[in-house]
């Protein structure tokens, strides 16, 4: 708070005080009394007033400073009213009571949020187990009458299950997931297995090589995305699919490239962000907008890097970054 600001705040009562103080000098003046008393008796009083508003500025000064700065260093502004003190003048503690006030209805409705939230994501997850059951047993019953196509579709009806379990989790991955060191080859061949029919279903050829590298990461939540990956190359287009890797100075580098029709350039700043389609997934009518958002989400959960980069017509390339601090190479 500047003093211009405060007196701003005061205008009522150094208007009255000036208006107050010229009345005195005019009763003076009528009643004949010196020049000098006449001016020294106004001035001292407007004097005084004056002094009797500097504690208060001072003292409102410091609080609102102190104020702005605890609000400027915290990173979750609903805390504000749990830290700041009470002050001791009268307007500001009934800021202070206010918000409060606001503080505790807020943290109400958040525990209702949360428990709401919480108690959705627990039946998400028991809805996934429960409906694991019955198609792991149309998948035995079509494994024994050797249906292949309806194998594919039920693989795909799995895949998509996995994705709702996944991204039920996605905001507490720290609360289920498991760091090792891993080899990019058994990453990849898990990613390869897991959609075999699916890829086989679609004649799509897939490579891998240079993949002699370890990482640290968790092996579900990454087969997962590589997975989710894989899904969107042969959904656009492609027939091929490679995998490949690639030690840099600071971190090991993960790609997955396919042939099929690529993204435009336009489009490549939001392919991460939520819900979004593009004219690709327009065209085909089968995107979410929630395959590669999911992966960027996780990927920031695990600490790892993913870009995208594409040519129309030519396919596209997904390159997974593993920092080098936290994934010693077995390659290099």
């Amino acid at each position: 708070m500047s003093a211009a600001d405060f007196l701003r705040g005061k205008f009522l009562f150094i208007a009255s005080l000036m208006l107050t103080a010229g009345f005195a000098a005019f009763l003076l003046r009528m009643l004949n009394e010196g020049i000098y008393f006449t001016l020294l008796l106004p001035c001292v009083f407007l004097v005084g007033g004056f002094l009797s508003l500097l504690p208060e500025y001072l003292e409102k000064r410091a609080y609102y400073r102190g104020l702005r700065e605890t609000m400027a260093r915290l990173e979750e502004k609903r805390f504000l009213a749990e830290i700041i003190r009470r002050p001791h003048f009268r307007e500001g503690e009934i800021l202070y009571d206010v918000l409060k006030s606001i503080n505790k209805s807020c943290n109400d409705e958040l525990g209702k949020y949360s428990l709401s939230s919480l108690e959705y994501r627990e039946y998400i997850e028991l809805w996934v187990h429960e409906i694991k059951t019955p198609i792991a047993g149309a998948k035995l019953i079509c494994e024994n009458s050797q249906n292949r196509a309806v194998l594919t579709e039920l693989d795909r009806i799995e895949f998509f299950v996995e994705q709702a379990l996944f991204y039920s989790r996605s905001s507490n991955v720290e609360r289920d997931y498991l760091i090792k060191e891993m080899a990019l080859a058994e990453l990849v061949r898990g990613a390869l297995r897991g959609g075999a029919r699916y890829l086989i279903a679609h004649k799509i050829k897939a490579s891998a090589e240079d993949l002699d590298y370890a990482v640290f990461t968790d092996g579900k939540w990454l087969t997962f995305i590589l997975r989710q990956l894989l899904d969107n190359a042969v959904k656009y287009g492609g027939s091929e699919v490679r995998f490949w890797g690639r030690q840099n100075a600071q971190s090991v580098s993960l790609f997955l490239g396919d042939n099929g029709i690529g993204i435009p350039e336009r489009e490549l700043s939001r392919v991460f962000d939520k819900g979004f389609t593009g004219e690709n997934g327009r065209r085909f009518g089968r995107a979410t907008g929630l395959g590669l958002y999911l992966c960027k989400k996780l990927c920031l959960k695990l600490g790892l890097g993913i870009t995208l980069s594409s040519r129309p017509g030519e396919g596209t390339v997904a390159e997974i970054v593993f920092p080098k601090s936290d994934t010693p190479g077995a390659g290099s």
